[in-house]
């Protein structure tokens, strides 16, 4: 069971009984690589690999059951052969649950049922974890998936019972990043930058409805209280946690586009139509839904102005004045986007617009006072910074140049006919 589901990459060859060689990946210098106990290889690669230890080789004999049965692989491997691979092992590893190998899962027990929870589900679990050879933690827990961070769940482990099934058990490592970083935590004594190793089981789970699945009550109630979770992590100073419950609540409430082209054509199945779109033209469910978009919209882009992401932040204050174009908080924070990305211009317009909705807004006069020091430096800093630049060419005007050396043409009949600029009509020298 240890096996099961577990990475593994090897270079084999593969050969009949009489030594007629019909593959080799070792030959094409190549890893190959599959999951244990899936299927993806013959039944004698997923009983006899397991036997193996890292770097080891062996000689698997597979016979045809354990093969390619009666009717062989043709051309190259006649109907109930016998094969012989010699197999290299070099490397096994867990399941990927993070698909950048901070995350290896390794299932110890087998869990029940199809389905992993997603994100939303409520989830009980249990766990001992370690740091090399020390055990650090013993604990149960039940948490809303994607949530843990509230409980004191480490990113590594939710992202495991994404990919595990109710009552399986499994041997989790967590590399640093996706455990306590470079910090640690110094009441569990985990060391930063620690990877760590769970012996996790996910106990059981309720699973998480979709957004189509949802009525439109559970959808308001679903993200009033994202706007909870949400507003007590940005003040913990969570604010990239902060962040990622309030676009929740956009996702959630957002309208979907219909799609006419699909629309049933049968009278019950209009009726049934026409019931589901009563209940979303609900007016009652539309200005709660417009009221926490607005204050979703407009709280993402607080949230981002704290991650220093100006341009973001921008996008979602022109998100909530879409549905409330005189919000004052949106209106004052897309004037702290455009101050953040030093576009003062255009954060004066914008702090103006904010007190054309609310005239005594101290602070919006502030920035606008604010705002046109910057661009009143700005300009004098390039004033003198092109002055500074044609002092350093020693710049000047070229002086026109008077050219006396010119002769006006005589189209007059002349006595001598000598030729105009002759050597006894010498013009005068130019003065240096």
């Amino acid at each position: 069971k240890q096996w099961y589901q577990r990475r593994v990459a090897i270079t084999a060859g593969g050969r009949l009984l009489d030594g007629t060689v019909f593959d080799s990946s070792k030959d094409r210098d190549e890893l190959f690589k599959f999951k244990v106990g899936t299927g993806q290889v013959i039944k004698g690669w997923d009983e006899g690999i397991v036997t193996m230890k890292r770097g080891e080789t062996a000689v698997l004999t597979c016979k045809p059951e354990y093969a390619y049965g009666a009717s062989g692989s043709p051309p190259k491997i006649p109907p109930n052969s016998t094969l012989e691979f010699e197999v290299e092992m070099h490397d096994f590893f867990g399941d990927d649950c993070s698909d950048d190998g901070g995350v290896s899962k390794n299932t110890t027990k087998e869990g029940s049922g199809l389905s992993n929870p997603r994100e939303g589900s409520t989830v009980s679990v249990s766990w001992s974890m370690k740091h090399l050879d020390r055990d650090l933690e013993t604990r149960s827990v039940k948490f809303i998936l994607g949530d843990g961070a509230g409980e004191g769940v480490v990113p590594g482990v939710e992202k495991a019972l994404l990919k595990m099934k109710k009552g399986e058990s499994a041997n989790v490592t967590v590399k640093s990043p996706y455990a306590y970083g470079d910090v640690g935590d110094a009441k569990l004594a985990v060391p930063g930058g620690a990877d760590l190793v769970y012996n996790l089981t996910l106990e059981d789970f309720e699973q998480a409805k979709y957004k189509y699945e949802m009525s439109n009550a559970e959808k308001i109630e679903f993200a009033e209280k994202a706007k909870e979770l949400g507003t007590e992590y940005f003040k913990a100073g969570k604010f990239d946690l902060a962040l990622k419950k309030y676009k929740v609540i956009t996702e959630y409430l957002e309208p979907e586009a219909e799609d006419f082209d699909d629309m049933p054509d049968s009278d019950d199945e209009d009726k049934d139509g026409e019931a589901e779109k009563s209940e979303e033209k609900d007016p009652e469910h539309e200005r709660k839904s417009q009221l926490l978009q607005v204050a979703s919209y407009s709280n993402q882009a607080l949230c981002l102005l704290k991650l220093q992401d100006g341009i973001n932040a921008f996008k979602a204050c022109e998100s909530a004045l879409k549905l409330d174009p005189k919000n004052i908080k949106a209106l004052f924070r897309r004037g702290q986007s455009a101050e953040m990305s030093q576009e003062w211009e255009d954060a004066i317009g914008h702090f103006k617009a904010v007190l054309e909705e609310d005239p005594k807004n101290t602070a919006a006069a502030s920035k606008i006072k604010f705002c046109r020091n910057k661009v009143m430096s700005f300009k004098q800093a390039q004033k003198k910074k092109y002055a500074n630049m044609f002092e350093r060419t020693n710049f000047k005007e070229p002086e026109p140049i008077k050219d006396e050396n010119k002769v006006k043409p005589d189209f007059s009949d002349d006595e001598e006919g000598e030729a105009i600029g002759s050597d006894e009509e010498k013009p005068q020298e130019m003065e240096v």
